[in-house]
């Protein structure tokens, strides 16, 4: 091959990687244009993705790369769930219209980001590459919510808070729950945290010292937002996630780092007061404390509530109908589903419950099994393990609140993904330490010779 077709076929690679980068940052670009209009960003999320996917496939099939990364084990996983969900039409209390909105979460967006990430993204820039798209919507969020604490509410924010009811979870004992440009205070927080804990775990591990700024500035305007929101299961995300880190991390640097940092964090919030005259640390250390907090006294009588009457429906409500009123379904939970988890319960059941558990259990241990034992490059370990680890703290955050939402589900199921790319991604970065060894044997060898 000449160079020129290599420089063309390096081309022709790249721009298949841009078609997916636009399609991640699209998932951002339309919730964060909810500051200027009104959009369902539902729909257009899910519209974008059903077109965009075939395109991108296709486009990689015109390049000659390798499709078959599209059948792994991620991919067999959901397609084998997701029939549960297609049987699950046949729900005598199914509502077609929540069916089809709520799939997207269940299956339509996993199947299709494990079909594209490992085609898309081939190499540890690729990962780059997502963080810096990821880490511009972050700090926009955080500007926003740092505009809406000091400056107030505009016209939109206040409609949604006195007109449609908002005020009554925002304006609360703790002070007022700050929401940026996302859907609740609960979605702010909670993305703000998957953030905190990917770019704080990425700041140690990125070589460029401008890249390992960069990350942590990320990161410390994450930790902002996530106070500001007043999201108290937020807090479950980058714990878990430093938790996590620290097994699979097998480098005795990051484990000492995040041993050290889970203890503090949790000694300052369990066994002090320091801080307590701020609300936002008074709410948040309240985490730290759950029976003595009446919400979640709530929350608990509620579920045992819900217990008796899903004794009868072991297939669920119907996918779509936890909060589905607006529906008008047959049948109706008359209590609220307070957190991701119990929502999948109503909707599907005990059976649907264990399925989806199973599911996610068992791509948490075959994306930990690829981490440890199938990536030999530390540095990639890492950043993988950076997303995993988020993702552990996220479904830790979805058994207290509802955290599937825009745009968390792309970020979940694209850091699943990942793991999945990473042994294609690992060969590549072996190759190139390779290269680089062997220039510089090649230098050293021209060095001595010149003397000689």
């Amino acid at each position: 091959m000449t160079i020129n077709n290599k420089e063309e076929k390096i081309h022709e690679d790249n721009r298949s990687a841009i078609s997916f980068y636009i399609l991640f940052a699209l998932q951002f670009i339309l919730v964060a244009g909810g500051m200027f209009v009104n959009i369902k960003t539902g729909v257009s999320t899910s519209l974008l993705v059903l077109l965009m996917t075939p395109f991108i496939l296709s486009r990689c099939s015109s390049l000659n790369f390798d499709l078959s990364r599209t059948r792994n084990g991620m991919m067999g996983l959901f397609v084998f769930i997701g029939i549960f969900y297609i049987l699950e039409i046949g729900n005598p209390n199914n509502v077609q219209e929540a069916w089809n909105i709520s799939i997207t979460h269940y299956a339509i967006y996993p199947i299709a980001i494990a079909m594209l990430v490992p085609v898309a993204i081939r190499d540890r820039k690729g990962i780059e590459w997502l963080l810096f798209i990821w880490s511009a919507f972050i700090l926009i969020a955080f500007m926003k919510g740092y505009w809406q604490k000091n400056h107030g509410f505009n016209h939109q924010e206040l409609y949604f808070l006195y007109t449609l009811g908002g005020y009554r979870t925002h304006i609360i004992w703790s002070g007022i729950r700050y929401f940026s440009f996302f859907s609740d205070a609960a979605n702010y927080g909670v993305h703000s945290a998957m953030g905190l804990t990917v770019f704080a775990i990425s700041a140690l591990l990125v070589r460029p010292k401008w890249m390992k700024i960069y990350f942590a500035i990320v990161a410390i305007a994450a930790a902002y937002s996530v106070g500001i929101s007043g999201t108290r299961s937020a807090m479950a995300i980058p714990l878990v996630g430093l938790t996590i880190f620290a097994l699979i991390s097998k480098n005795i640097k990051s484990i000492t780092i995040s041993l050290i940092t889970l203890g503090a964090v949790f000694c300052f919030f369990y066994f002090t007061n320091i801080g307590n005259g701020n609300q936002y640390i008074r709410k948040m250390r309240s985490t730290f404390h759950p029976t003595e907090d009446a919400s979640y006294l709530v929350r608990i009588e509620n579920r045992r509530r819900m217990k008796e009457l899903m004794i009868d429906r072991p297939f669920g409500y119907g996918v779509g109908l936890s909060k589905g009123a607006r529906f008008n379904p047959k049948e109706l939970m008359p209590y609220p589903p307070d957190s991701w988890l119990i929502s999948v319960w109503v909707e599907t059941g005990i059976v649907g419950l264990i399925l989806y558990l199973a599911v996610h259990g068992v791509l948490f241990a075959w994306c930990a099994w690829i981490l440890l034992f199938k990536i030999k490059s530390k540095r990639l370990r890492g950043l993988l393990a950076a997303w995993l680890c988020m993702n552990a703290g996220f479904f830790a955050a979805a058994y207290a609140n509802d955290v599937m939402q825009y745009p968390n589900s792309i970020v979940v199921y694209t850091g699943f993904a990942l793991c999945f790319a990473g042994p294609y991604i690992d060969k590549v970065m072996l190759k190139e330490e390779e290269e680089r060894e062997k220039e510089k044997k090649e230098k050293k060898s021209n060095s001595s010779d010149k003397y000689e």
